[in-house]
C-alpha cells in the first residue's frame, strides 16, 4: 500500500474558513444541512466550514446564542 500524496487530494480547506460550532444550550439539535441531517447534542462541538453560517437554521441558532462560533 502506497502512502497518500498531496497530489491525490482533490480539496484542501483554507484554515481561515474552518470554525468550531458549539452547542451551548441544554437542547439537542438536528441541523438540516444540504448534505443531510446532522445531530449536534447539548454541550458538543463540531468542526466545520464558516459557510455553514449562511444557512437559515444555523444563523438563527447563533443569533439566539444557542450555538456559538469558537475560534
Amino acid at each position: 500500500m502506497s502512502k497518500r500524496s498531496y497530489d491525490d487530494i482533490t480539496w484542501l480547506e483554507d484554515p481561515k474558513d474552518v470554525i468550531v460550532l458549539a452547542n451551548r444550550s441544554e437542547k439537542n439539535f438536528i441541523l438540516e444541512l444540504p448534505t443531510g441531517q446532522y445531530r449536534l447534542d447539548a454541550g458538543r462541538r463540531m468542526r466545520t466550514l464558516r459557510s455553514i453560517l449562511d444557512f437559515g437554521q444555523i444563523n438563527e441558532l447563533v443569533a439566539n446564542g444557542q450555538l456559538v462560533v469558537e475560534d
